[in-house]
């Protein structure tokens, strides 16, 4: 047994020496790339420490098992020569340190590519960090511009609330103008409707102080005319015209004139006469007998004989002339009274109508009299 404890002595120091030999490779592969990071330095030593404290473990269980393998207590080591313990120490001490060897290569190798894993990835942070900065530049720089963009969307917001404001007022104007627009329109129509019924009230009592009135058409004027050579020429009318009237000595005569000269004198036709008589049933008989004769005559000249109307009444007069002869011609004993209104008998009653539109709506309601005046009508509204 003595033999194997001081083989067994052997090999341990022989152990120690390789490990001894280890940790010099370790030293000089260490320093080699003692250029690296002060990181990866100390993650070299941390691993290298570790790997010292597994060889020495390992050396450790070597002899404990060439102990154990040594120990009396195993029969089948104590069958065997010194020479065979050798052998097989020899051989376990080599198998060992290759294997160490071989296990410092490969950690040296995955402790390199380690580090230069982190070396990237560094690297990557860095970059990454750099982005970071970047995108905190640009964020810094969009909440300063949105910091700008709120300051001015509240300075907008502010002048619309003005405008608002403005808008409202001048809304509030305009309703106020519209109302008085309105309130002035409903005074014009009221004016107009008074402007129109004094028209029409001055028209009536323009055309009641002409009633009398008798207006001589075509009577040629000479010189130093005056209203007794008129009235000399008013009573040879009615006695070349009308015997019947100039038998009575009185001719209700009032006044009797020519119009104001309104245009030259170069003017083609001469000035109406007008004549005026105390009584209307004069000029009434007088515009009979014209028209019962047809033509009156001054000196074999013809002359006509109308009553003295104002422009608005002789229009309305005419615009009844269509009517007037359709009705005459259909025995409905149509007349244009003073100044202008149209009778007819219909239904055995005289009906008066003083506008056409009176008329239309009488007709709408009798389909036999409206036929009859469609046409004549239908001209009116065109004109």
């Amino acid at each position: 047994m003595n033999p194997g404890r001081s083989s067994s002595g052997g090999g341990g120091a022989s152990t120690e020496g390789k490990l001894r030999n280890g940790k010099n490779f370790i030293t000089n592969k260490l320093d080699v790339h003692s250029e690296t990071q002060s990181e990866s330095q100390q993650l070299q030593r941390q691993h290298v420490d570790i790997s010292t404290k597994m060889g020495r473990n390992q050396h450790k269980k070597a002899e404990n098992t060439r102990n154990q393998n040594a120990s009396p207590l195993t029969g089948d080591r104590s069958s065997l020569s010194a020479r065979e313990q050798g052998l097989m120490e020899n051989e376990c001490d080599e198998l060992t340190e290759s294997g160490f060897r071989r296990w410092i290569i490969r950690k040296f190798c995955e402790l390199k590519e380690h580090v230069l894993t982190q070396c990237k990835e560094t690297t990557n942070h860095e970059k990454r960090f750099d982005k970071m900065l970047m995108r905190i530049d640009n964020l810094e720089r969009n909440i300063s511009e949105l910091m700008e963009m709120k300051t001015t969307i509240r300075e907008v917001h502010e002048v619309c609330t003005s405008f608002n404001s403005q808008t409202d007022q001048a809304e509030e104007r305009i309703s106020e103008v519209e109302d008085q627009l309105n309130e002035i329109k409903r005074e014009d129509k009221i004016r107009e409707k008074w402007v129109k019924r004094n028209e029409q009230s001055l028209q009536g009592i323009c055309d009641y102080v002409k009633r009398p009135n008798l207006c001589l058409i075509g009577v040629p004027e000479c010189d130093e005319e005056n209203e007794s050579k008129l009235e000399n020429i008013l009573q040879d009318i009615i006695q070349e015209n009308f015997s019947n009237l100039a038998r009575r000595d009185n001719t209700q005569l009032q006044v009797i004139q020519r119009p104001p000269q309104r245009y030259s004198s170069r003017r083609a036709t001469p000035r109406h006469i007008i004549v005026r008589f105390t009584r209307v049933e004069m000029k009434e008989k007088i515009l009979r007998e014209a028209r019962e004769k047809g033509q009156v005559t001054h000196k074999g000249k013809p002359i006509r004989l109308t009553a003295d109307l104002s422009a608005e009444t002789l229009q309305a007069r005419r615009e009844w002339g269509p009517i007037f002869n359709i009705l005459k011609e259909k025995n409905f004993q149509s007349r244009i009274s003073y100044p202008a209104k149209l009778s007819f008998i219909n239904e055995r009653k005289i009906k008066f109508f003083v506008n056409r539109q009176v008329l239309r709506d009488f007709i709408t309601t009798r389909p036999a009299l409206q036929e009859l005046l469609k046409e004549a009508l239908y001209i009116e509204r065109n004109n």
